[in-house]
């Protein structure tokens, strides 16, 4: 049996985590959120950026699977924090990255910043408040976001995301992870093993690459063709001339 769990960069230490190693476990999921030492204050992380990279190089070091989120849009965040973020994936050479929107659940700090500002965006029964509607949302149907921070716009932040996800996993190495690997926690959708079973789930699976492909399409024509996002050209097309691990 092997396991995985979650961490925070300042709560680990060699010894520690090469236990855990020992023990059986070999996945674990690092909630980095930021790049951004400014933005790890605002949200009152209680830790730094400084303290997930050593947490990450020495559960890397030790052998460990490393998943990690971060969360776009949150308050006094800029383009550049986020440009940072995709940055700071590829530097430390994460296995499997999750990039989400920032989500003003009732009760938290956030929901009263975005109700004080007036910003906040309750569609329905909380029915937008999904931290990962990029992602899941149809492409000609977009979920409203339930807060965008002052200074950024909600088709500004879907396109950062969207390019963060195609700037990491533009990687055959990650993708075949991403598909074959629940062992590692990055099984988004786990072909099974049996002929039975990989035909029964085809069609969900060409489903969702043709919704994906046509997302990262939408983003390639606003960005390359239409130049309407702060995603320079050099920047989108630098992608491709980045080697595959």
């Amino acid at each position: 049996m092997t396991f995985n769990f979650q961490a925070r960069g300042d709560n680990v230490e060699y010894k520690l985590l090469k236990d855990l190693y020992n023990a059986g476990f070999r996945s674990i999921f690092f909630g980095i959120e930021t790049a951004s030492e400014k933005i790890m204050k605002v949200i009152k992380k209680d830790e730094t950026v400084k303290q997930c990279i050593k947490g990450i190089k020495i559960a890397k070091e030790i052998g460990f699977h490393i998943s990690a989120t971060f969360i776009y849009a949150l308050p006094k965040e800029t383009y550049q924090d986020r440009m940072d973020c995709i940055k700071l994936t590829r530097d430390l050479d994460l296995d499997l990255v999750r990039y989400n929107n920032a989500t003003p659940y009732p009760g938290t700090e956030l929901y009263e910043i975005a109700k004080r500002e007036g910003r906040l965006n309750i569609l329905g029964m909380y029915e937008n408040f999904i931290s990962v509607s990029t992602f899941i949302e149809n492409p000609f149907r977009k979920i409203p976001f339930s807060y965008v921070p002052q200074g950024n716009t909600e088709n500004e932040i879907r396109r950062d995301i969207l390019f963060s996800y195609f700037n990491f996993y533009f990687n055959l190495g990650r993708l075949k992870k991403v598909l074959t690997r629940p062992d590692q926690g990055a099984a988004w959708f786990n072909m099974g093993e049996h002929i039975f079973t990989i035909f029964r789930k085809l069609p969900a699976f060409v489903s969702l690459i043709l919704m994906m492909f046509i997302k990262f399409g939408q983003l390639f024509h606003l960005t390359v063709i239409k130049e309407e996002t702060r995603i320079s050209l050099n920047h989108f097309m630098g992608v491709f001339r980045e080697p595959n691990k």
